[in-house]
């Protein structure tokens, strides 16, 4: 398992073991190889401790790799005392090293790819557990042969610990309107600031949460709209009915008020009926049959909540049609079928001969 941790401080508590040794970090001998030393083949492992006495090589272990695999550990040795095998440029540099005697120096067959590897400690080649004195943590670690190249990624490990998210706030879902609105707000300030217990309308605080109960109840208001608009059978809005109806290429009429056919019966031969000021109620109980516009019989229908309507054009009222005939064609005991739309009617008005024509309701 791999860790990823901001603070090192498995590696501060070995470092202060007296006698329990690991692995502090890794090199690889790259750019700055003395003259004659291979590239990308040497690799100084700082332990934090001195290098053990008669370490060897069947204890280091080179795992991993893509392309190049199996690269076999040539020597090992410490830098204070490097083998006959490296060049005197080589011993010179190993003895100039920082403490040399923490640095294991290991020496391989060929360098890897550009694929991460991992360098471990083992007891021997066929145990696998860390040596003798070794931290099992601080045992192996991750590194790659090609740190000094030219690469277009950036090489610096990513931690992988996640921030543990906060603890979600308990919402009231069903709050919907401007009230319950301001009493979350008001509440949920509550829990986050104890201290503040204002609830003055002047002060600022108490303003921005009823200003936002307010943006809330509008955005409120606007998501049951559009759910209830959306359906045929629950829109209120006309415009609402008329995009639907398009939607089966069905075009609604613009509409208009409510409207109704009213028998008035005149008590005189031409009787002028005016648009303006004239007006109609629906029964009134106790009421006369005429009302004077603006009289206290007036106010009082008023009160008693009528239907009101009003005529759409100018008239005049003839006696003469209180009641108008209906004209059979010389027939006899004829009578309308239900549903009918059309009959003609006797025109009696004074003066005038009678007049048949065909009307339509």
């Amino acid at each position: 398992m791999i860790y990823h941790c901001c603070d090192e401080l498995r590696r501060n508590a070995v470092d202060a073991h007296p006698t329990l040794n690991g692995i502090d970090y890794l090199e690889v001998l790259d750019h700055d190889a003395p003259p004659g030393s291979p590239r990308q083949r040497t690799l100084f492992v700082r332990l934090l401790k001195p290098v053990p006495a008669a370490f060897p090589a069947e204890r280091v272990r080179i795992e991993g790799g893509e392309r190049e695999r199996d690269i076999r550990v040539e020597w090992v040795a410490a830098a204070s005392a490097p083998p006959p095998e490296a060049t005197a440029a080589e011993q010179a540099l190993f003895a100039a090293l920082p403490e040399p005697d923490h640095v294991l120096v290991v020496r391989v067959d060929r360098y890897g790819d550009y694929s991460p590897y991992v360098l471990r400690l083992v007891r021997s080649a066929t145990d696998a557990t860390p040596p003798q004195g070794f931290d099992p943590r601080l045992a192996e670690i991750a590194f790659s042969f090609k740190v000094e190249c030219p690469s277009d990624f950036d090489c610096k490990p990513v931690a992988a610990c996640p921030v543990e998210p906060p603890a979600a706030p308990v919402i009231d879902y069903l709050a919907k309107d401007y009230a319950s609105f301001r009493r979350v707000i008001l509440d949920r300030i509550t829990q986050l600031v104890p201290g503040w217990q204002e609830r003055s309308a002047a002060d600022l605080g108490v303003t921005l949460a009823e200003l936002l109960a307010y943006v809330g109840d509008h955005l409120s208001y606007r998501q049951d709209a559009v759910a209830t608009e959306a359906y045929l059978e629950t829109a209120r809005l006309r415009t609402s009915l008329r995009r639907h109806a398009l939607l089966v290429d069905y075009r609604m009429h613009d509409g208009c008020n409510a409207r109704v056919w009213l028998h008035v019966t005149a008590g005189a031969p031409d009787v002028s009926l005016p648009r303006a000021g004239t007006r109609f109620y629906s029964r009134v109980p106790e009421m006369p049959d005429r009302i004077i516009p603006g009289s206290v019989e007036d106010r009082d229908a008023l009160r008693a909540g009528p239907v009101v309507f009003e005529p759409l054009h100018d008239a005049t009222l003839h006696a003469a049609h209180n009641g108008i005939a209906f004209h059979a064609w010389g027939d006899r005991r004829c009578c309308l079928p239900a549903g009918a739309t059309r009959a003609t009617l006797a025109d009696c008005t004074p003066g005038n001969a009678v007049i048949r024509s065909t009307t339509r309701w």
